[in-house]
């Protein structure tokens, strides 16, 4: 089992900033606590309850188990001990043939104290700063929920940073500026000039922001877990999506990315020219059209990108519907912003992350401040005359656009849901496309009417072939999707598709939506 592989990894891997072993057989020490308070106002970690020092795994009293993992909950929950309370569930599980408990503490977003002692880690101990003003000014700094992108990521190295990630940035800004000065600089002189590294000496110092916008994806998932924004196409509308009863919880397409920022931006940016249509835009005075679309949602998806809070693990999401656009990021906006419904005026100078935006706007994906809102207000009208913006901040940021009508047949029963329930995407199986049958020409060439051509006849088989193929690579795939690919008309997909099925070449399997598509071979 993948979680009893990784208990054992950590065990062996000895204890550091962000592992912490206790023995605790047969009751939980005030260490524990302690060691729950330091890495909820560090960076986070994993204590491993039931390990000697030294790695040997000795497993609490399996009698116990449960009013040990009772204690803590408890202890947790209690404002005179913890203040604030956190959140998190301890894990028993069976290792080599020991119960066990393994606490996963998330970094917290506030300053945590135990029985009114500031804890804080530094390497593999607790520390009390408590008494020790620099300490515990220097923790207070840190949890500044604006701050995040500032702290140092402790042993991190420039070689756990991407360099093609570098040189594309440096690609970019080629060609449009052929005397930029990052043309001639290194990735360290670029990390030290935009602030997101600082030398110590003869130490190089690297933020969490030089993580966030350079790192490998491997660097990424080490150091930060939590970290992942999601792409989730939905061939439905907004409204259908929320009702359940006559449109299940599902999605049509989705990437999952753990990649650093500036790849993030790159593939976000893939998916919107993917899924949003192309609308023609001449500008007054000018014979070169722009691209609406791209020149709208490019601040939508920077925004994202730029202005959410990566301390606090939660996962962004890009929500494509057949009428909308949503997004979905935690951030913790200003106290001066209040929670609830807002206004876009309301955000028209809000930076979250400054090294972030710097970086953004020196390859020209975030102009001046204040810019991301005045072009959504420029351009939406334009993209969309009815557009529709609806922002909610609370738990989660979450903003919609809407971007075209949503067929009132289709919508005529749907329930109104409002943003604050926009439902959690939820993992659908894929059918696997592992010995699918290769169809040739000749088993596609189904019966034609005389009046076509050779030519036409072949073409329209080896459309139907690259429709089998793309069935094969994506059962759950729509015709919508197909036409798309295949730069053809959805209703000349539809009638191919109706042809393939007839002469038992594929099949459907399931509805509509959540069904897929099953290849047969020919029967000649």
């Amino acid at each position: 089992m993948a979680v009893t592989r990784n208990f054992v990894t950590l065990a062996q891997k000895g204890e550091g900033p962000q592992i912490e072993y206790k023995t605790c057989r047969e009751d939980i020490s005030d260490s524990l606590y302690e060691t729950v308070c330091s890495f909820l106002n560090h960076n986070g970690g994993q204590i491993l309850v039931g390990v000697k020092d030294d790695g040997s795994i000795t497993g609490v009293n399996p009698d116990k188990v449960e009013t040990l993992k009772t204690n803590i909950i408890n202890c947790i929950n209690n404002p005179e001990l913890f203040l604030p309370c956190p959140y998190f569930t301890p894990r028993i599980l069976e290792v080599e043939g020991k119960i066990v408990m393994q606490l996963d503490i998330p970094c917290g977003q506030y300053v945590y104290r135990y029985k009114g002692r500031y804890w804080d880690r530094n390497g593999d101990a607790d520390i009390d700063v408590t008494d020790q003003p620099e300490l515990l000014l220097s923790l207070f700094e840190r949890k500044n929920p604006h701050l995040f992108e500032e702290r140092i990521a402790e042993g991190m190295t420039i070689e756990q940073l991407e360099h093609k990630t570098f040189q594309y940035c440096r690609n970019i800004l080629a060609a449009h500026n052929s005397s930029h000065p990052w043309l001639q600089m290194t990735d360290e002189e670029i990390l030290v000039s935009t602030h997101l590294a600082k030398r110590d000496g003869g130490r190089l110092l690297l933020k969490y922001a030089a993580l966030i916008l350079f790192g490998r994806e491997d660097t990424i998932i080490e150091l930060m877990p939590r970290y992942r924004f999601e792409a989730v196409f939905h061939m439905c509308t907004y409204a259908q999506y929320n009702d359940v009863s006559q449109f299940p919880n599902r999605y049509d397409d989705r990437r999952t990315l753990h990649c650093n920022l500036i790849n993030v931006y790159d593939q976000l940016s893939a998916f919107v020219m993917r899924y949003l249509p192309d609308r023609f835009f001449l500008p007054s005075g000018s014979n070169q059209r722009e691209d609406l679309r791209w020149n709208l949602f490019r601040e939508i998806v920077g925004n994202l990108c730029v202005h959410t809070d990566f301390s606090s693990g939660y996962a962004c999401f890009f929500h494509v519907f057949k009428d909308r656009v949503v997004t979905k990021n935690p951030t913790r906006l200003m106290p001066e912003i209040p929670e609830g419904d807002l206004t876009l005026e309301q955000l028209n100078n809000y930076t979250k992350n400054p090294l972030l935006v710097r970086v953004f706007h020196e390859l020209n994906w975030a102009e001046d401040l204040g810019s991301g809102t005045r072009n959504i207000l420029r351009y939406a009208p334009l993209y969309y005359p009815d557009y529709k913006v609806e922002i909610n901040s609370g738990s989660q940021f979450i903003f919609s656009i809407t971007y075209q009508d949503s067929p009132v047949e289709n919508v005529r029963n749907s329930k109104k849901m409002s943003l604050t329930n926009v439902p959690e995407t939820r993992e659908m199986s894929q059918a696997e496309a592992e010995n699918v049958p290769e169809l040739t020409l000749e088993e596609l060439a189904l019966p034609l009417l005389p009046v076509e051509t050779k030519s036409v006849k072949e073409k329209k088989n080896r459309r139907k072939q690259a429709i089998v193929s793309l069935m094969a690579q994506n059962p759950h795939i729509s015709s919508e999707v197909i036409a798309e690919k295949l730069d053809v008309n959805e209703r000349t997909i539809k009638r191919d598709i109706k042809d393939l099925r007839e002469h038992g070449i594929i099949e459907r399997v399931g509805g509509d939506y959540g069904g897929k598509w099953l290849i047969k071979k020919s029967k000649q």
